[in-house]
């Protein structure tokens, strides 16, 4: 191996010598440049199986840090509670128990209820009753003034027991009784407590034989398949994100994994506390198993990627005094030389990173893509196991 350092443009100095009437000269000196180039023989090159190539197109976006945590808003939680008293006669739920929108929770039993479906029973024989007086009294009434009387009030009591009626029906309804279907032989004193959403089951609050009070929670429930990002905007970069900026979540103990979501809507106020601004996303793929209340790291992508060219991050080496690449200048039998070029680095995603040399390079230059750290290493004189 080895490295050359070519110095162009040094400034020539004027020194006297030995002739003491000689004036000094003085220029100003020209700007240095430095064109470091590493050789390495044709053995190095093949072990250390570097690969080049050249830039690709990507649309890459830039992100900026920003901490986030698991969010479940209570529009996506619930109360299984009763409207009216009752002792728990049964409970089909355990705790962390998955049920389905209807599903039966509990069951309640009420004796009260008897008493509205036989005031039901005992309505709905006086309608029939009462129909039977009306067509009666409309018969005498043609000929008979006192039966016109009697005509009117039984039209007046119909009404009155038919309106009756309704109401128990609507009343018995909301005990999830079907009016139609109260007989004799068919009196319910039970009442089925229902899930209202799909989800778990949280939190139970009493069990089997336990007396509720009207509007008492039985079992709370959450969705946890709605648990949604909330994504805290530090004060200096509130003014860059809006609605529909893209998000990558993940854990810091997995930065692998990413879970993509987009901003849908933002606070108008600054957490005192944080001092951040909440930004709330939704996961473009609903994630499985997150928990609610979890915190996660995120990167914020403020505007929408642009094309622009880049390589692998492999390809680009960070040194002490900047961040390179390397080209394939001279290929010959015995070896081959690089030349170090500094570049200014972009947006990462996916593997790849966006590059901007800080020097023009040929149309047709060949890019050290896998290999460059072994490249720099030689360059830098440190001994590389081959």
């Amino acid at each position: 191996m080895k490295k050359y350092i070519l110095l162009s443009g040094l400034a020539l100095i004027a020194a006297a010598c030995g002739t003491k009437n000689a004036e000094p000269v003085s220029e100003a000196p020209a700007a240095e440049e430095i064109h470091e180039r590493i050789s390495l023989s044709a053995e190095q090159f093949r072990q250390a199986g570097i690969q080049t190539g050249t830039f690709s197109y990507r649309t890459m976006q830039e992100y900026f840090p920003a901490a986030a945590e698991l969010y479940l808003g209570a529009e996506h939680t619930a109360s299984v509670s009763t409207i009216t008293e009752g002792i728990v006669s049964e409970l089909r739920v355990t705790l962390n128990q998955t049920l389905r929108k209807g599903d039966v929770v509990a069951v309640l039993h009420k004796p009260g209820l008897l008493d509205w479906q036989q005031e039901y029973l005992e309505r709905k024989d006086r309608i029939a009753f009462l129909k039977m007086e009306l067509e009666r009294y409309k018969t005498l009434a043609a000929d008979n003034a006192t039966a016109t009387k009697n005509l009117q009030k039984a039209e007046a009591d119909l009404r009155e027991a038919q309106t009756s009626q309704t109401l128990l029906a609507a009343k018995l309804r909301q005990y999830q009784i079907d009016p139609e279907l109260v007989t004799t032989s068919n009196l319910k004193t039970q009442i089925m407590l229902r899930a209202p959403i799909s989800g778990t089951v949280t939190k139970i609050h009493s069990g089997l034989g336990a007396s509720l009070a009207p509007g008492a929670a039985l079992v709370d429930m959450a969705d946890y398949s709605r648990v949604q990002p909330v994504v805290y905007i530090f004060e200096k970069d509130i003014h860059r994100v809006k609605v529909g900026a893209r998000v990558l979540l993940f854990f810091a103990a997995d930065p692998g994994r990413t879970f993509p979501a987009v901003i849908t809507n933002m606070d108008g106020a600054v957490d005192r506390e944080r001092r951040a601004l909440r930004a709330f996303a939704r996961f473009e793929q609903s994630p499985d198993k997150l928990a609610a209340g979890a915190y996660m790291d995120a990167k914020i992508a403020p505007s929408a990627g642009s094309e622009t060219q880049a390589l692998p991050e492999a390809a680009v080496v960070r040194e002490s005094d900047g961040q390179y690449i390397f080209i394939l200048e001279l290929e010959r039998a015995d070896g081959v030389i690089f030349h170090k070029v500094a570049v200014q680095t972009g947006a990462v995603e996916g593997g790849f990173v966006a590059v901007t040399p800080l020097e023009q390079l040929p149309k047709d230059a060949k890019i050290v893509l896998q290999g460059a750290y072994y490249v720099s290493a030689q360059g830098a004189g440190i001994e590389v196991e081959e």
